[in-house]
Parts: C-alpha cells; structure tokens; sequence
C-alpha cells in the first residue's frame, strides 16, 4: 500500500525521532556511576569515622563501667562492715559485757584460743587438758556457766557445743572443742 499525502509540506504530520547520540549518552551514564560511586564512598568513610568514634567512647564507658563496678563491690563491702558495726553498737549489751562473762565461766584447766563474733553468731575455740580425764566434764561446765550467764543468755539465743576432738601432747589428753552461739536478733 502506498500513501499519498496531498498536504502541503508545513501541514503534513511529520514523525520525528528523537536520535540522541550514544556517546553523550553512555558518557552521561558513566558520569552519573562515577558520581554515585564517588558519594557512596564519601558516606562509607563518614560511617566508619562514626564507627571508630563510638567504638572509643565504648572503650571509655567499659573502663569507666569496670572501675564503677570494682567501687560499688567495695561500696557494699563496707555497707556490709557498717551493719555489723552498728548492730553490735546497737546492741543493749555490749561486747565487754560479753567478754567479762565469758572470763567469769572459764574453769582451770581451759584455755580459749579464738574468739570469733559476727553479725549472726559467736565463735568460741580452746583447748582442755585434765590429769584426770575429766576434760569433756569441764567442757559441760564451762557450757552451764554461759548458758547460765543472764548477759551471755541475754544476747545469745542458743550455745551449743559443735566439735571436740582429742589429741596428745607429750603423755597429756588435750581436748579441742568449738562452741557456737546465735546471735538473738
């Protein structure tokens, strides 16, 4: 099929195509690649100065953490001392009450070697030597007179007698015995 188009020139319909030419069009493309690329490396940078920065600070905020941590432990450590302190100061007897009637029950023959007062309990360890063999009996009379103590009886809610062992020492029986007493509260 042929078209004849009568038109003049100025009235006719002219299809026009756009040609672009390919050169300015792949230069432009590899323009904008570049410049894309080029800001992405810009932010990349910018992200990892950030980076180094915060993992500064965090390094700061770790030490800073770690010596806060090793001051609150002995912040608690000394709050703990504190309580004992005050619960003895607070006591209605005191500890040379307690030391005077402990002095008062000490038969002959025994002899304390430790002395160990707490929050929670007191800690009593000596050592018997009888010629005898009575030490276990010296024991329970050293134990009566605590417990018969009002002071001792007073700040104590129970004494009891919780180890004895027997040794020798030379030809001599000496028996090393704990007591241990809870603090009433």
């Amino acid at each position: 099929m042929i078209n004849i188009n009568l038109l003049p020139k100025n009235f006719r319909k002219v299809e026009r195509k756009v040609v672009l030419p390919t050169n300015a069009v792949f230069l432009s493309i590899v323009a904008l690649l570049v410049a894309l690329h080029l800001l992405l490396a810009v932010v990349w940078a910018y992200k990892q100065a950030q980076l180094l920065y915060l993992k500064r600070a965090w390094a700061q905020l770790d030490t800073q953490y770690k010596n806060s941590s090793s001051f609150k432990k002995e912040i608690q450590d000394l709050l703990a001392k504190i309580r004992n302190v005050e619960t003895v100061v607070t006591r209605q007897v005191s500890l040379t009450e307690i030391l005077s009637g402990l002095n008062a029950a000490v038969p002959k023959w025994l002899w304390l070697d430790r002395f160990n007062f707490s929050e929670q309990r007191l800690v009593i360890q000596g050592s018997v030597i009888s010629m005898t063999q009575n030490e276990m009996t010296i024991i329970g009379k050293f134990l009566q007179d605590l417990k018969s103590n009002i002071t001792i009886s007073n700040s104590f809610s129970k004494i009891e007698l919780t180890s004895v062992q027997r040794r020798l020492i030379r030809n001599y029986d000496v028996v090393d015995f704990v007591l241990t007493g809870e603090i009433k509260k």
